[in-house]
């Protein structure tokens, strides 16, 4: 089990654990609380009745939801969990559709068979929970909030006019900053919008959206590095990276051979 805290991104929290025998006492969260279930099967009391909630269930709790369980197999269950504080709830909710939002957002129930949605939100929550970079972190938490909503909350999405902004300026700063972890608050000051639409206007002008966008420019960096005869630990700190693994990683699946194999040329 491991439990993150990124107080830098709306207070959230994101849990990723397997559970064999755990039994959880009634009990509630101040916190908004998103998951999925991702193996097995959790047995869970919640509003009222007992739930039997499987693999491919996407969860979505009220602060306040009181709720309690343990293992519905023997085999015990995997999840993934997000929480978010009201407060920033409020922004995210605000940001992404452009509409304030009043009183306690409801998803209509706890728990939601949706094979699906339950995919994304387990790869998005992977890269919210794992990745060192904070516009990774940013774009995720955003794409798994934005889905949520559209998905299980439909009644709040509305069309929202195409902004360009100051989006040229955004892509200039990434190139320029290459070695720091920009986050996507940075990017909003620049470009003069909204999380949600300088994202979208991100990807309008340059066909990725900005932590791609900036992955690429560290990795053409390293390239660089690599040819002037830089080591690839030198060109992994040069560039950002948390390490030497962490950027062979990327560097492999978008150029398509290790850093090592790229120098020897």
């Amino acid at each position: 089990m491991t439990l993150r805290s990124r107080p830098d991104l709306y207070g959230i929290e994101t849990l990723s654990a397997r559970y064999l025998k755990q039994t959880f006492k009634p009990h509630a969260h101040d916190e908004y609380l998103f998951g999925v279930i991702d193996g097995g099967v959790h047995a869970v009391w919640c509003r009222g009745e007992m739930h039997e909630v499987p693999r491919g269930s996407v969860v979505t709790m009220r602060p306040g939801d009181v709720h309690h369980g343990g293992a519905g197999s023997e085999t015990g269950w995997r999840q993934r969990m997000l929480y978010i504080p009201e407060a920033g709830m409020r922004e995210l909710v605000e940001d992404i559709t452009g509409k304030a939002l009043t009183g306690t957002l409801d998803f209509g129930a706890a728990f939601h068979s949706r094979s699906d949605l339950a995919q994304r939100f387990s790869a998005l929550h992977q890269a919210l929970h794992a990745s060192d970079q904070r516009l990774t972190r940013d774009v995720a938490l955003d794409a798994l909030i934005g889905a949520l909503l559209r998905e299980l909350a439909p009644q709040l999405s509305v069309p929202e006019r195409q902004s360009k902004g100051r989006i040229a300026d955004a892509v200039d700063y990434l190139d320029s900053h290459v070695e720091e972890d920009v986050s996507l608050e940075e990017l909003c000051r620049i470009t003069g919008l909204r999380r949600r639409q300088t994202i979208a206007a991100f990807r309008r002008a340059t066909g990725l959206p900005p932590h791609a966008w900036h992955l690429q420019r560290k990795i053409l960096r390293v390239k660089r590095l690599l040819r002037e005869g830089q080591s690839p630990a030198d060109a992994a700190a040069q560039t950002g990276f948390a390490d030497q693994s962490h950027m062979g990683r990327n560097f492999r699946a978008i150029v398509g051979i290790t850093p090592a194999a790229f120098a020897r040329g």
